[in-house]
């Protein structure tokens, strides 16, 4: 009789560990999931995949002889990495301020792709004029900016990937902006420079605030 209890307990024990073990796995594959799928088909983290995407895109933009035309048809392809980036964020995150953030981001720079877009339809194509130094200084904002981009190790939580990442895209708007203001241009465009230098100034802190 002892035995036959002493073969039930042994019984026993085996089932739990072995439901203990199905209800583990399945955790665990979670867990495993949803790190991965912050991750792009080539291991890198996603915003830095919609980095690359972001910067194919300008690579591929038209360029004007006008700096205003020119900085525009930059800032489009720029700001739709930042929409793409804060349509994730609104997905994935999960911290408030950040999500908040992402919303404003993701309608204020939608609107001013439209108005730019807009812009450029009604400016000239351009002139004879040749502006020394403005290709290069376009070009190093945007090498400052990938040299600046965290690695994929420093990248593991969605609402701080998401402010790691956009610091640097709002510092190399902010740069691109500052780059414009030292040629002439419409007076309109050279405006929406200066809002811009503020407003994405000011969301730098912020996302510097939540980091730190």
């Amino acid at each position: 009789m002892a035995l036959m209890k002493k073969s039930r307990f042994v019984l026993s024990q085996k089932l739990f560990l072995i439901a203990f073990l199905f209800l583990v796995k399945p955790a665990r594959a979670q867990e495993m999931d949803m790190q991965h799928m912050h991750m792009s088909s080539s291991g890198k983290n996603v915003y830095l995949a919609m980095m690359d995407t972001m910067m194919t895109a300008m690579d591929k933009a038209p360029q004007s002889p006008l700096p205003t035309n020119d900085f525009m048809e930059q800032m489009i392809p720029h700001h739709e990495g930042a929409i793409a980036m804060a349509k994730y964020e609104i997905r994935h995150g999960k911290d408030f301020n950040m999500i908040q953030l992402a919303k404003s981001i993701l309608q204020e720079q939608t609107n001013e792709v439209q108005q730019m877009r807009l812009w450029i339809k009604q400016l000239p194509v351009g002139d004879s004029v040749v502006y020394p130094g403005y290709r290069q200084a376009m070009d190093r904002t945007m090498n400052i900016m990938m040299e600046n981009m965290p690695g994929n190790g420093k990248l593991e939580d969605t609402d701080r990937a998401f402010a790691s990442v956009m610091i640097p895209h709002h510092q190399a708007a902010i740069d691109m902006a500052k780059v414009l203001l030292k040629y002439p241009g419409d007076i309109q465009v050279i405006a929406y420079a200066k809002h811009l230098i503020s407003a994405e100034q000011v969301e730098i802190e912020q996302m510097s605030s939540f980091i730190n």
